[in-house]
């Protein structure tokens, strides 16, 4: 499996294909594999070349105890960017990983072609969404983990999330992984090597990217939003003041259409790089 030592990190990634470059930046808590269990990256390198990565301190990439702000882990992208030797590149991004994506648009445009946000939030847009411990993913998550044994908490606090999970008994464990399945499970072992980091709090710092630094991006934008999404007026935001914004809404999806409609996910991805590409 392929590695690269970026800014300190050994950074897992995969590529394929060639063409115009294209880059697959996973959610928080996620990893690359998310990509490769919907066969995104496999479907798109039949025209594009397309690289998949490990974030910081996701997956088989280094683990630190700090640096997940949208600004640094844009600032790791670059530099993997420039390591792997990429031409400007489609960005395509999941919740957090969309964050990262304009982040690096916003900080180095000359390097994006376009950016496609998978229900994304952003925290310079927090004021947009007051509502977001409320929110369906996350109430979803707190009624398995409840059903387990224990509890994450009525608000979005990913420290506590962390916290808990790292601190289950084994009986615990065992009761979350049976209620979330095999993917769950794969999910609670990244989650929990989160725990000691800043990870948690880092990822909800504005970090610089205010609304109006994303109002500024110029480069194509695509906002695919999940049916369901708790992020509308975050989706809204993005039609009404970026200069060139495509608003698609993935059906029966909510906020995780690659893995909830991925189908319609990978079509739409395919479909919108099609046509930024062929805009030049």
């Amino acid at each position: 499996m392929p590695r690269i030592k970026i800014n300190g990190l050994n950074v897992h990634y995969q590529q394929a294909g060639s063409g115009p470059d294209v880059v697959l930046i996973h959610a928080f808590t996620a990893n690359l594999s998310v990509w490769m269990f919907i066969n995104i990256l496999e479907t798109l390198a039949a025209e594009f070349r397309v690289t998949a990565y490990d974030i910081r301190g996701h997956g088989m990439t280094t683990v630190t105890p700090g640096g997940y702000t949208s600004a640094e882990l844009a600032e790791d992208l670059r530099r993997l960017h420039a390591a792997l030797g990429l031409g400007p590149a489609y960005l395509v991004g999941h919740s957090f990983g969309g964050v990262i994506g304009m982040h690096l648009a916003a900080d180095h445009p000359e390097l994006v072609r376009g950016v496609i946000l998978s229900d994304s939030y952003f925290p310079g847009l927090k004021h947009l969404e007051p509502d977001m411990g409320q929110a369906g993913p996350w109430q979803d998550l707190r009624q398995t983990i409840r059903a387990a044994g224990t509890d994450i908490g009525e608000s979005v606090d990913f420290g506590r999330l962390f916290r808990t999970m790292a601190g289950l008994t084994p009986e615990q464990m065992g009761g979350v992984k049976q209620q979330m399945g095999a993917p769950g499970a794969r999910w609670i072992s990244q989650i929990t090597q989160l725990a000691a980091t800043s990870a948690a709090e880092d990822a909800f710092a504005e970090a610089g990217l205010t609304a109006e630094r994303i109002a500024a991006v110029a480069c194509p934008v695509v906002a695919l939003y999940d049916e369901h999404s708790p992020f509308g007026a975050t989706c809204r935001f993005l039609q009404e003041r970026l200069r060139d914004c495509a608003v698609e809404i993935v059906p029966g999806a909510k906020h995780v259409a690659p893995l909830q409609n991925s189908e319609a996910f990978v079509e739409l991805v395919q479909k919108h790089l099609r046509r930024m590409n062929d805009r030049g």
